[in-house]
């Protein structure tokens, strides 16, 4: 991307955030699957209903200042300590007025249920404005070792308290207090790790010179939220607690890739791709490299999950998920897809070009609202399959914005990056249907179909990938520490 000393840095951060989120995602994806077996689907509806307004508030929580603080070139403590006040006043206010309005929306979704539990979460809104300043100050700086500790230690905090208040019988309440527990932890750790504290003075001035750009910022995460949510208050609204709890099985799903790559490698992209902003070229270089490094994990995960998706959910989560399943295998494809788009934000944030961001998602929300609004007629599955009608059209509109953007960037060489990694993905998924067809046809049941198929399709991509030795193949071994590599294939390939 830049000088060795530089992307070195980079494979070191890219390294400590996959150490953070990976690790924090053994432990809450195993938790899951636990806890799924004791809380029934409608908790977890529930839940879904509440955080679609809790997670709407938080979007006003930092007005954009955190990302400022990362893209803009120089800080000072008066700049940190205003914004930090600025957002800490601001969210006591949202965390309030939610308070108030929970009755609210009892009545809007016809469960009483609804409103004291989006009372209760409306203290993560608070929690996370004050860890707002250290956090985007560790990731500033590429401290992404210190942040890694905080999110595991998160993960581990909120494992323990889900499945001990989960096991004691509190139902939707077991998820809302390990989230409230998981907040005050990350809280507590920031601080820790952080040498930055608030100072006690204020400058309207400081704040007015990040205002244009946090206002942007937040104007496209509130329309972005409206867009990736709109499915979910529509089901919820129309069709209820446990068609939602189904579906948002689904789409935990479809974010598998997107919180297992993307979100470890948008959190390194933002500060190195501010360093490079001004040349296209090496930012050409550096996205399409992320987007093959994306792809080669993404690609196939994606393929197996939608193939061995009812085997799958019957064994892991139970007989009682299986309406789960449709929803899944629709989403899955569209899981490829964002998992590669999701990153575009943060060429567009490095450039500095928030208001073509938000003008995209306003168009965006528009077209995912009104075809989830369609799509709910035919229940879950017609949202699911609404969603990746319209999720494809804004994704070919988005990517147009970006080969403008960046010079270097276009559809022939997005395709010839992600060439590779599709061929290999359809090579493995092929064997893997031929695999479950024969396992099926012999009568043999899941508990054995299952890992057949996983383990079929895991030695047949590593196959291809190694025989097809594409770049992200050398990528992944400048992640690895070396002396994790030696006298191993990759290291080998490497070298070559």
């Amino acid at each position: 991307m830049s000088s060795p000393d530089q992307e070195m840095n980079v494979y070191s951060a890219v390294r400590w955030s996959a150490v953070a989120k990976y690790g924090a995602q053994v432990v809450e994806m195993a938790t899951s699957l636990y806890v799924a077996r004791i809380v029934a689907p409608e908790c977890y509806g529930l839940l879904g209903m509440a955080i679609v307004i809790t997670g709407f508030l938080q979007i006003f929580q930092n007005l954009g200042f955190g990302a400022a603080l990362i893209q803009r070139k120089e800080i000072n403590d008066r700049l940190t300590s205003s914004l930090f006040y600025v957002s800490l006043a601001f969210s006591s206010l949202l965390a309030l007025g939610l308070v108030a309005l929970a009755p609210l929306f009892s009545w809007f979704y016809g469960d009483n249920r609804v409103g004291p539990i989006i009372a209760i979460l409306s203290v993560t809104i608070v929690l996370f404005s004050l860890g707002l300043v250290p956090s985007s100050l560790l990731t500033r700086r590429m401290a992404f070792q210190k942040l890694a500790w905080v999110d595991i230690f998160v993960s581990v905090v909120r494992a323990v308290s889900v499945i001990a208040l989960a096991l004691a019988g509190w139902g939707v309440w077991a998820l809302v207090w390990s989230s409230i527990a998981g907040s005050v932890t990350n809280t507590f750790l920031l601080y820790l790790f952080c040498d930055w504290r608030p100072r006690w003075f204020f400058y309207w001035s400081e704040i007015r010179s990040v205002f244009g750009f946090g206002a942007n910022l937040t104007g496209f995460s509130i329309m972005n939220y409206v867009s990736q949510n709109a499915d979910n208050l529509i089901i919820g609204a129309f069709l209820g607690a446990t068609p939602l709890g189904y579906y948002s099985l689904g789409y935990r799903i479809l974010l598998l890739p997107r919180e297992a790559v993307t979100g470890v490698l948008n959190r390194v992209l933002f500060p190195a791709f501010c360093r490079i902003r001004d040349d296209d070229n090496r930012l050409s270089e550096a996205y399409l490299r992320v987007c093959g490094a994306i792809a080669f994990i993404t690609f196939p995960m994606m393929t197996g999950i939608a193939i061995v998706a009812e085997p799958f959910v019957d064994i892991i989560l139970g007989p009682r998920w299986l309406p789960a399943v449709p929803v899944i295998c629709i989403l899955a494809p569209l899981g490829m897809l964002q998992s590669i788009s999701s990153t575009t934000g943060q060429i567009y944030l490095a450039k500095g070009k928030v208001h073509w961001m938000l003008r995209l998602v306003m168009f965006g929300s528009i077209v995912h609202t009104t075809g989830f609004a369609v799509g709910v007629v035919w229940g879950i599955t017609g949202v699911a399959y609404a969603y990746v009608v319209t999720a494809s059209l804004m994704l070919l509109v988005d990517y147009h914005f970006i080969f403008t953007l960046v010079h270097g960037l276009n559809h022939r060489s997005m395709l010839r990056t992600l060439m590779p990694y599709c061929v290999s993905a359809g090579g493995m998924g092929g064997l893997v249907v031929i695999t479950r067809t024969i396992l099926e046809y012999a009568s043999c049941a899941n508990r054995i179909l299952l890992p057949i198929c996983v383990v079929s399709g895991i030695v047949a991509y590593g196959l291809i990938i190694w025989w097809i030795k594409p770049p992200a193949l050398r990528e992944l071994a400048r992640i690895i520490p070396r002396r994790l590599l030696a006298n191993t294939p990759i290291s080998r390939v490497n070298e070559a």
